[in-house]
Formats: structure tokens, C-alpha cells, sequence
């Protein structure tokens, strides 16, 4: 057999391909002897590996490998000092997985491994965990999304109101004549040159500087304005601001007297139909006019066009004092002389018949108020910011109608939303039909225009719908400032009411 070099001829053991023994003996290890290092530190019940002992050598050397004697290929011995708590006079094993020197150590150091692998894992989840519910929760709360809560349709309020802004004990009927009185003063009548005639309106004094409230389409257009109070001086006055979208203005008197009484308001959400009424103005010119009436109606959709044919929508309160062209701009009281809203439309038949065609009908009984809560809060943004500020949901709706369960409703249908908009924000969809904004009825696409009129900016409201035949409430971040060219939708014809705008014109 030929020799490779280096190997040795007289080592005749079974070698494979590889060059690696591929039968080698087992290694012998004494038992422990007394006073040499044994089982100290092993596990109880574990065994140290057992190898037969080995035979003598005779004329044998010790060498570096595998030995060989009577057949017999054992390894040799060397005297070594014990390592690691193992056999004496025995080479200490490779450190490394599954060697006996190890075999505590290495069992402990996982079972630590994964008990710290677990702990980390659990502290990582609850941690992460913690971090979606807060960030879910902000963007919830910031009106970045919204979760739908399942509703009903008799969560939402009827049109009746409150318990009523005075309290009314029996059947005493209120003193009218106390009433006017007391808040005649705080009334002023207002006459406005335009270039193609006069204008007559009315208005309310707000504050002892002198600042009026009227409607915006009184002053429209005005190269001047003369205010006459209730004892007859005049004053001229000049505009502070304007707000078509609410059909509101303040005008300040120039030289005002020190002495003028400022009107007091009422909240307007605790009015409650049928209480008693009385509006103070200056219909076709005749000033210092009193009527009396009651709350027909509160969140009436009112929708007039001014002279630019703009689109003006409230939720008004409905009135049955008589009020006619010139009343625009004055206010209505209630029992304890409080306003409880600003005179701006009536409901009128259609013309009356005439040669010239241009005679208006009168009152009819169904009058029209801003309610004083918004007159406040839109008087108070022009007097600090010379404009007020209005909202968008951002979305087109129509008049729609849907059913849930046994019951269909009439709501603003949404036709379309708008991307990044509180509308998408608060999870709106093409097809839902709104039927209530916070808790009041919605019953057409004007109403709900209405209410959104009256919101602030960063106003969080709840929007009842229904979509697919169920009640849902969705809560809506209304943080969008309202855009110039926003409309309704383009899908169905406007309807009037059979309302006509007097303006004070006449």
C-alpha cells in the first residue's frame, strides 16, 4: 500500500476518505480515586461517562495520538492537576455546548437566557401597547379619527326647546307695558342712503360705547347710515364689520351720548315653543313699534337670498308677532325684557297683484329671529377680530331621507367628502344620512347647514346618521375655518319655502 508522507505505516487503524478515524475507541477514564477531584458540583443523579480500564503497556511509549498495544488502541495517560472540578489526571474536555465541564453552567445560563429573552418580550409588548393606546387616544381625542357608537333615533330631541327663558307662574299674562318701558331705549331705528334710494331698518344697542347690532343686508351697500334713538336724536354711524353668512353687522354711533342703555340678552337654548314674545322696530318707517306673539317654532331652517343672490341659511326661531319690512336688525324679548333673538325675514304669500308689479304682501304671522346666543357670539368676534369666523365640515350634502329598522327619516345626505376635512376625520361616508347634530333633529340639508353655523372653531359636536340601515353617532372636530366658495350640493334644486327676504326694503 503506498505511504503518504507523514503517515505512520505501523498505524494500520480503519481511516475513512476523510482522513479522520471513522471507528476510533472509546477513551478510558479512572474512576476516582479518594482525595481526587470526582462529582463535586455535578448534578445529583448524573453519571460521569465510563470507559473500560486500560491495559498495560509494555514497551510502549507514550505518544501524542493514538496508541497501539495487544490489538488493544487506547489513548494515552498524562498527569495533569484537576480543571474545573473534573477528573485528576485527565485532559479537561472542550469547553463548548454539551461538554461535561459545562454541563451546570451552560443549562443555567439558558434557562437565564430565556427567562431574560421572555421578560424583555413582555416588557416590549406592554410598553408598546401603552404607546397605541395613548397615541389612539389623542388622535381620537384631537379629532384625527373616530369611532362610530351605535345609536337610536330616539336619542335625538324635538324641536320644543327648553323650560322657557322666564318663569311663568299660572295663567298670569306677562306686563307688556313694564316690559316696553324698560327696554324702549335700547331699541334704535336706522335709515341708510343708497345710491339708488333709502333703506329703513332697526337695531339694538350693545354697549355703552355706542356699538349697534342689525342685520348686515340693512347696511348693505350704504354711502351713509343715520341711527335715530328712542327719544329722537340722530347720530350718524359708521360700519365695523359685517357678517353675510349670518346676516349680522355692528355700526358704531359717532359722538355717542354717555347715557345709553344697552339691551340685555337671554339664552336663546332655553327658549321653549309657545312662550311669550314681543318685538320692538321700525316697520315701513314707523318707529318704536310693538308686537306681541309667541315662540312658534326654534331650529326653523331659514333660507333667503341677499342682494348678491347669496344663500343665507339659519335655524331661527319662528315667531307669531307681527313683523314687517323694517323690523330687520330690531329685537324680540321675552317677558322679563331679554333678547332672545334678531329680527331678519318673514314668511310672506307671493306679491300681490298691481299695475306697477313690484307691492309686497305683509305679515302673516311667521316670523323669523337669530337666535341671541349666535348674535353674541358672532357681535363679540367682530368687535375684537373686525370679522367673525365660521366652520366647515367639508363635505356636500343633499335633502335625503333613510330607514333604520321601521322608521325613515329625512336628513342631509352626504353626496360627497372631502379628503383631510373634520368630515373625513370623524369617518363620514358618501351615502350617510345625517339626522341629528348634537342631539337635535335634522331634517334637511339647510338644518343641518344651520347648526353648523352656529359652531366654533375647534367645536367638538356628535353627529347621529344613518348608514346601512343603522343608527350611528360619530363625534366631529369642527377645526377647518370655512371656505369662501363652499355651497351645497349641486345635485338637487334649491327650494325656497315659499320665504321671501324683506330686508327692510319697502
Amino acid at each position: 500500500m503506498a505511504q503518504t508522507e507523514g503517515e505512520d505505516p505501523e498505524n494500520r487503524e480503519s481511516r475513512s476518505d476523510s482522513g479522520v478515524n471513522s471507528n476510533p475507541p472509546a477513551p478510558h477514564i479512572p474512576a476516582p480515586q479518594s482525595g481526587q477531584a470526582g462529582y463535586e458540583g455535578r448534578e445529583s443523579g448524573s453519571q460521569p461517562p465510563y470507559y473500560p480500564p486500560a491495559p498495560e503497556h509494555q514497551g510502549q511509549t507514550s505518544q501524542s495520538g493514538y496508541g497501539e498495544s495487544d490489538g488493544g488502541q487506547y489513548p494515552p495517560y498524562t498527569q495533569q492537576p484537576p480543571q474545573n472540578g473534573w477528573y485528576a489526571g485527565v485532559p479537561n474536555p472542550p469547553a463548548g455546548p454539551g461538554s461535561p465541564g459545562r454541563r451546570d453552567g451552560g443549562r443555567e445560563g439558558a434557562r437565564r437566557a430565556v427567562d431574560r429573552g421572555w421578560f424583555i418580550a413582555i416588557v416590549t409588548a406592554v410598553i408598546t401597547a401603552v404607546i397605541v393606546l395613548l397615541v389612539g387616544w389623542g388622535l381620537i381625542r384631537g379629532g384625527v379619527i373616530s369611532v362610530p357608537q351605535q345609536s337610536s333615533v330616539s336619542s335625538l330631541e324635538s324641536s320644543s326647546g327648553g323650560e322657557g327663558t322666564v318663569k311663568v307662574t299660572g295663567e298670569q299674562a306677562p306686563n307688556w307695558q313694564a316690559v316696553n318701558k324698560k327696554v324702549a331705549s335700547s331699541v334704535v331705528a336706522i335709515t341708510v342712503q343708497l345710491s339708488n334710494g333709502i333703506a329703513k331698518g332697526s337695531g339694538i344697542i350693545y354697549n355703552k360705547s355706542g356699538d349697534i347690532v342689525t342685520n348686515d343686508h340693512v347696511i348693505e351697500d350704504a354711502q351713509s347710515i343715520e341711527v335715530t334713538l328712542s327719544n329722537g336724536n340722530m347720530y350718524s354711524a359708521k360700519v365695523l364689520g359685517t357678517d353675510p353668512t349670518t346676516d349680522l353687522a355692528v355700526i358704531q354711533l359717532q359722538n355717542a351720548p354717555s347715557d345709553l342703555q344697552p339691551v340685555t340678552f337671554a339664552n336663546s337654548d332655553n327658549l321653549a315653543v309657545g312662550e311669550r314674545v314681543m318685538s320692538i322696530g321700525n316697520p315701513l318707517g314707523y318707529e318704536n313699534t310693538a308686537t306681541t306673539g309667541i315662540v312658534s317654532a326654534l331650529n326653523r331652517p331659514v333660507e333667503v337670498s341677499d342682494a348678491t343672490e347669496k344663500n343665507i341659511v339659519t335655524n331661527a326661531i319662528q315667531i307669531s308677532a307681527a313683523i314687517n319690512p323694517g323690523n330687520s336688525g330690531g329685537p324680540t324679548f321675552d317677558a322679563a325684557g331679554d333678547v332672545i333673538g334678531i329680527n331678519s325675514s318673514i314668511a310672506t304669500l307671493s306679491s300681490s297683484s298691481s299695475s306697477s308689479g313690484d307691492a309686497q304682501s305683509g305679515s302673516i304671522g311667521i316670523g323669523f329671529a337669530i337666535p341671541a346666543n349666535l348674535v353674541q357670539q358672532i357681535a363679540n368676534e367682530i368687535l375684537k377680530d373686525g370679522h367673525a369666523t365660521h366652520v366647515e365640515i367639508g363635505i356636500t350634502v343633499s335633502t335625503g331621507t333613510a330607514t333604520a329598522g321601521d322608521v325613515t327619516r329625512a336628513g342631509a345626505k352626504v353626496v360627497s367628502v372631502n379628503p383631510n376635512t373634520p368630515g373625513s376625520r370623524a369617518g363620514l361616508k358618501a351615502g350617510d344620512v345625517i339626522i341629528g347634530y348634537n342631539g337635535q333633529s335634522v331634517s334637511s340639508m339647510y338644518s343641518l347647514l344651520g347648526f353648523v353655523r352656529t359652531a366654533t372653531l375647534g367645536q367638538v359636536v356628535k353627529l347621529t346618521l344613518i348608514r346601512d340601515g343603522k343608527v350611528l353617532n360619530l363625534s366631529c372636530t369642527l377645526n377647518k375655518v370655512e371656505q369662501l366658495t363652499t355651497s351645497t350640493s349641486t345635485q338637487q334644486n334649491s327650494q325656497n319655502y315659499g320665504l321671501l327676504d324683506p330686508f327692510g326694503l319697502f
